[in-house]
């Protein structure tokens, strides 16, 4: 190992602040979403009853947005990194010092971002994820490319080589089975602009966005800041409900019908441009080791992921997706989550290998190369026909569930109308019977969504609702496998196998018990057999 000189450790460009700041926001921006937003919206009154404090408002509100800057001033003075021959040495922390040592040997996946501001002076942002930890420990923010460029030489020089047997590469079941038809080095997937605007259309925020939508503008009433342009728009809509009650029932319905296509082309359009932003010009490759995606129109993204590093193979597809006959696939690498809980996290967890949208063809050739030669059999696509449904009980399970949880809500609005603080006792027993019938469609439709299928080095199981998604790993690299039963389950001699990976857990459940078992125990001896690295 190499001794550490004082002279060679660096400071990050002045730029850097902006990161620092940035992450400082974020935090505060989280916080105040979970604990403080209902605490703000009580004082909207507060402030349309005394204007006086809006000043001292304003005052805190200006002083709120430069402590980050402050913040993020002092966190960069303080913030050292020594790019050694074998490892990174990161020094950083004003009150709390914290120094890293990072062996490159430990890192799975380097993973470059370049902001706007780093674009125009030639920075960029180096993260290192390792395989020991859940969230990202290595991150230069707002270094020159050259430096990166140095980093990530010395990272590959001391990364075991794929296909070395001192590597533990040398058991493979199926060391004679083809290579996938895709060959290494060359660009397996560009998405164009007609695929953002697909992207968007599938996107699963798109029917949030119209709500959301539709509710800011029925929330435009006078009595704000901004009374004469409300009331204005408000008089307006007085008009146009006037001559909307004026119209026959046909005008009527073609009206309502383009207001509603007027706010989901809004939505839509914010989805596609949000499409854009994040996967402008995205492009997949692969080099023979590893795998490498870039995106992004302002903010470009670039992340790397070595296929042995993966721990977890995600191909989903919804309604919209099915019909386009494409599909969205994630592959995880040791610590990473999945994007929904990764964005909601206040851990700054490792970056995930995403596709935003592929064929069927593709995802298959993906699926062989990111396994190698282990598990050939076992399919990714959810619509395949290999896999095998759980027993009809997982229906009575999921319905029993749901009719727990409808009792709950509906049985608390009962007792609030019996008060008289709320509708009808009548109107919400109607209710309460019509969500009967639909919480057992959707525990059937659950139910025929679930399966799974595994051969000798594999394992995939499949769910969902109106859509569905498989999830794929190989067995080496699992970390623990349980069997456990509720006491319908045990009633009829049924179990749920649960799997845990570095990064997540896969649940395979109401299966015959002694399947479960067997299962279980193949499982933990694939993993004390094999003489591969997991990760």
């Amino acid at each position: 190992m190499s001794s550490p000189n004082p002279g060679d450790w660096r400071r990050a460009s002045p730029f850097a602040i902006l990161f620092f700041a940035g992450n400082i926001v974020k935090t505060v921006a989280r916080a105040m979403i979970q604990g403080a937003l209902i605490p703000l919206i009580a004082m909207v009154p507060l402030v349309r009853d005394n204007p006086g404090i809006l000043g001292v408002l304003l005052v805190v509100l200006l002083a709120l947005l430069l402590l980050p800057f402050v913040a993020g001033t002092v966190q960069w003075a303080c913030f050292r990194f020594r790019i050694a021959e074998d490892r990174l040495l990161i020094h950083q922390g004003v009150l709390k010092k914290t120094a890293l040592d990072l062996p490159y040997e430990r890192v799975q996946g380097i993973n470059v971002r370049r902001s706007p501001v780093d674009r125009l002076f030639g920075l960029v942002t180096v993260t290192l994820d390792t395989s020991g930890s859940v969230q990202a420990e290595g991150k230069l923010p707002s270094i020159r490319t050259e430096v990166a460029h140095r980093l990530q030489r010395s990272v590959a020089a001391l990364r075991p080589v794929v296909g070395d047997p001192a590597a533990g590469e040398g058991d493979s079941a199926a060391a004679g089975t083809s290579r996938p038809a895709v060959e290494p080095g060359r660009v397996l997937l560009k998405l164009g602009p007609g695929d953002m605007v697909r992207i968007g259309l599938a996107s699963r925020n798109f029917i949030f966005v119209a709500a959301l939508v539709g509710v800011l503008t029925d929330l435009l009433q006078p009595g704000d800041l901004l009374d004469p342009v409300l009331e204005a728009i408000e008089a307006g809509v007085d008009s146009a409900a006037s001559a909307f009650t004026g119209l026959g029932a046909l005008a009527q319905v073609g009206l309502a019908a383009t207001l509603i296509a007027s706010i989901a082309g809004a939505a839509l359009l914010l989805t596609v441009t949000a499409a854009f932003l994040r996967h402008h010009n995205f492009t997949l490759g692969h080099d023979g080791r590893r795998f490498r995606s870039r995106a992004g129109l302002l903010t470009q993204r670039e992340v790397v992921v070595e296929a042995p590093k993966i721990q977890q193979l995600t191909v989903s597809q919804g309604l919209v997706l099915r019909w386009m006959r494409r599909y969205r696939l994630y592959a995880l690498p040791a610590g990473a989550a999945s994007p929904e809980v990764g964005r909601a996290s206040v851990l700054d967890v490792p970056d995930v290998l995403e596709v935003p949208l592929l064929g069927d063809r593709l995802a298959d050739d993906l699926r062989a190369l990111m396994f190698s030669r282990e598990s050939t059999t076992i399919p990714v696509l959810p619509g395949s026909k290999r896999f095998r449904r759980v027993s009809p009980h997982y229906i009575r399970a999921l319905a029993l569930r749901y009719g727990l949880v409808l009792a709950a809500v509906f049985g608390t609005l009962v007792l609030l109308a019996w008060a008289g603080m709320f509708a009808r006792t009548s109107t919400i027993l109607f209710w309460w019977a019509a969500s009967v019938p639909v919480a057992t469609f959707a525990a059937w439709q659950r139910w025929r969504r679930q399966g799974y299928v595994y051969d000798r080095d594999g394992l995939a199981s499949r769910s969902g609702f109106l859509g569905s998604g498989v999830k794929a790993f190989l067995m080496r690299k699992v970390q623990s496998a349980t069997v456990r039963q509720s006491p319908l389950q045990r009633r009829k001699g049924l179990a749920t196998l649960q799997v845990q990976l570095a990064c997540g857990t896969i649940a395979v459940p109401y299966i015959d018990r002694r399947e479960a078992c067997a299962l279980r125990d193949y499982i933990l001896y694939r993993v004390e057999s094999s003489r591969r690295r997991w990760h």
